[in-house]
């Protein structure tokens, strides 16, 4: 199971993929992958889980804390420290690295979107303050994540069609969706694969 400093030695010379910018279309946005040290000695990551809110397409969904880059923002690691900040009280030193950067839309009329991921260690686990936009926290210990048991599937309907997307568990948690996307692309850069509902079947 990879250490701390294990995570650090990894990531701190990576080079992330750069997603072009469509002038006047591309919006940004940057989430923070928060890395603690566990009571057990394997590292924990935080998640949050959005609150309900009316206009909001993750409404309800889990996440890592961000939001969308601010005109005042340096750059997008500022972006997430500051969002990191204002959803739960965390002030974030130094990004580790940035992680490669994701696209998408969410409809034909919605805008070009890019998140960008930034990776930060903590020395130790610290009290959290949420606002408004987060229902509840949750520290996951990263060897669970890895585990068959975390392994499942979120049924979902968009355009009035049923959709099923790998996910992750942790107890009533669910991660899916963009959120589930950033986390196998952190462990894939520490040469390891979330495992699959379909492999666990297979093994049954």
């Amino acid at each position: 199971m990879p250490s701390l400093d294990r995570i650090r030695q990894q990531l701190a010379s990576h080079r992330p993929a750069i997603v072009e910018r469509e002038p006047g279309r591309s919006q940004e946005a940057a989430v923070a992958l928060v890395l603690c040290p566990a009571v057990r000695g394997v590292p924990e990551l935080l998640f949050i889980e959005r609150a309900q809110r009316t206009g909001d397409p993750w409404s309800g969904h889990m996440a890592f804390p961000g939001g969308r880059r601010d005109p005042g923002d340096a750059d997008l690691a500022a972006t997430a420290a500051r969002e990191t900040l204002e959803e739960v009280g965390l002030e974030l030193g130094p990004a580790l690295c940035q992680l490669d950067d994701f696209a998408g839309r969410r409809g034909p009329s919605a805008p070009h979107l890019i998140v960008s991921p930034h990776v930060y260690l903590l020395d130790a686990r610290v009290p959290l303050v949420t606002n408004h936009e987060v229902k509840s926290t949750v520290w996951v210990p990263i060897d669970w994540i890895l585990q068959q048991e975390s392994a499942c599937e979120h049924v979902f309907e968009r355009d009035r069609e049923q959709h099923r997307s790998p996910a992750c568990r942790y107890e009533t948690y669910t991660i899916w969706g963009l959120t589930y996307r950033i986390l196998s692309d952190f462990f894939l850069l520490l040469g390891r694969e979330l495992p699959s509902q379909q492999a666990g079947r297979l093994r049954e």
